[in-house]
């Protein structure tokens, strides 16, 4: 606060998030066969072990008498690690004392949730003279994932995924941040959404350090450079700028860059858009830079993040969940609107070669693409998104 207080170059801003539905395009299903001392389930399972042990608790059976078998999920983002459907099955199945399997409507999946939280973000920084940030300060209200169910309620708690998505390099080179949150009650059950808070953090964080380059009169992606010294991250940097032609940007093209960092995982992403003959907006084309680590197989990893770009793109521009009288509004993919093919602009991937740690590619790929959108949008027409989701058809 004292830093922020005598700067002279200062910003402040507020964005915000909604509610959204994971939408698996396979829905919820599992088949259970109960007996007096045994539980088999077949279904898309994100996570076996919990799900054994939910299982084993409820029907009051040992661990190895919990068999699970996992399909394919047909979509999991989070979603089918979930413990209730599994659980639906296995008691009906005990009622009933036959195998059983339920399968989930997609109305039952979009009204009755869990859903990704809605969160706001108040987020105020300075910059020095030299151009560099000399504050960094980011207040989250939203609800607390960890305090989700009986037994943990208590609001008193900090929440110690306020930095996800942040980069841990930005902990040395900037002199003075603060990080809070404001958790929120409400009724509407969240979980985990593809890249948990990273999501939405991605979103604020990102776009704030480019209102900040601004500010500071710097390029944002040298900007971040700046305060990027750790080798792997100028690597990543360099990589992203020579691939997308950053340097070489055209003046009717608008170009906007965003990096985050997830399950052990750093991506960089630019996203190009310029104007249609009828002066709308149009996404030219994304490059994604991922650095995963030690890895095996490149094609899963552009997979991945090809479809993280996808769902993000969806989140940014289609759809939110809202809520009036209690209940969810939008119930089908009449009114929760998908991205489809042809919204899908082209999408280069490069995988970072070095000798790290491996970490996970089904989720980093999706914080950066939105506020590297945003980003763009700006670049190119002057105007700041700040709210999602938004409509390209009327920026």
């Amino acid at each position: 606060a004292g830093a922020f207080t005598k700067a002279t170059k200062k910003v402040e801003a507020l964005y915000e998030t909604p509610y959204e539905s994971h939408s698996c395009m396979e829905p919820l299903n599992c088949i259970a066969n109960v007996t007096e001392d045994a539980c088999e389930i077949w279904g898309p399972i994100q996570g076996p072990d919990w799900i054994q042990g939910s299982l084993a608790q409820h029907l009051k059976l040992p661990m190895e008498k919990v068999v699970v078998n996992m399909t394919f999920l047909g979509g999991g983002f989070g979603r089918k690690a979930f413990t209730d459907y599994p659980y639906e099955a296995a008691m009906i199945s005990k009622a009933i004392k036959a195998p059983v399997m339920v399968v989930w409507t997609r109305e039952d999946d979009m009204t009755a949730g869990p859903f990704r939280p809605g969160m706001v973000y108040q987020c105020k920084g300075s910059v020095s003279d030299s151009g560099r940030i000399s504050s960094f300060e980011t207040k989250i209200a939203g609800q607390n994932m960890g305090l989700q169910g009986p037994g943990n309620d208590d609001k008193s708690s900090y929440n110690e995924s306020d930095t996800e998505g942040f980069l841990e390099p930005y902990f040395e080179s900037i002199p003075h941040y603060s990080f809070g949150d404001k958790p929120l009650d409400s009724p509407i059950p969240v979980m985990w959404w593809r890249s948990v808070y990273a999501s939405t953090n991605g979103f604020a964080f990102e776009s704030f350090l480019d209102e900040m380059a601004l500010t500071a009169g710097k390029d944002p992606l040298d900007f971040r450079r700046q305060h990027l010294g750790n080798p792997r991250y100028q690597e990543l940097i360099n990589k992203l700028e020579a691939v997308s032609g950053w340097k070489k940007r055209g003046k009717n093209e608008g170009y906007g860059v965003a990096i985050t960092e997830c399950f052990s995982s750093i991506v960089g992403e630019v996203v190009k858009v310029s104007k249609k003959a009828d002066g709308k907006v149009k996404i030219d084309k994304v490059w994604a830079v991922m650095d995963c680590g030690w890895y095996v197989n490149p094609d899963i990893i552009r997979a991945q993040v090809e479809g993280s770009i996808v769902m993000a793109l969806g989140a940014a521009t289609k759809h939110g969940t809202h809520f009036a009288d209690g209940k969810a509004v939008e119930k089908n993919f009449n009114t929760y609107r998908m991205p489809r093919i042809n919204d899908t602009p082209e999408i280069e991937v490069h995988v970072i070669d070095n000798e790290e740690k491996a970490g996970g590619v089904g989720e980093p790929g999706l914080p950066p693409f939105t506020p590297a959108l945003t980003n763009a949008i700006f670049d190119l027409t002057g105007k700041r998104i700040r709210v999602l989701p938004f409509s390209l058809e009327e920026v």
